[in-house]
């Protein structure tokens, strides 16, 4: 009976050792896809942003999907990389309303180029 004992109490901790790499090895992995969609992201912005440029001959104008997508890299980016986060909400507040920007003295400063961000990518 001593020795069944032993085991079992065996058996339950490597179940938790177990259960602990197995938790760690998730956790792990739930990073590298966050990471890989917050880039995958940031990418489709900069993009979309390009391509409307193109599109538009450079004219920069008030543009909602743009300002969504910008949005949507920098919420995914946030639990990553909180400075380059902040860049891409400050992509997302410069399409809502580029005119704003561009007028105020130093705020085009904040805006990284989309060369910089491909960079990060």
């Amino acid at each position: 009976m001593g020795q069944a004992t032993a085991a079992a109490a065996i058996i339950t901790v490597i179940d938790q050792v177990t259960s602990a790499i197995n938790s760690v090895l998730s956790k792990k992995g739930t990073l590298i896809d966050k990471k890989i969609d917050a880039v995958k992201l940031m990418q489709r912005a900069t993009n979309n942003t390009r391509n409307y440029l193109v599109i538009s001959n450079n004219d920069y104008q008030p543009n909602a999907e743009l300002s969504h997508l910008w949005n949507d890299a920098f919420a995914a980016m946030l639990p990553i990389d909180s400075t380059l986060a902040r860049s891409l909400n400050d992509k997302s507040k410069f399409w809502s309303n580029p005119h704003v920007w561009i007028t105020e003295e130093g705020a085009m400063e904040l805006i990284p180029t989309l060369n910089e961000l491909e960079d990060n990518c």
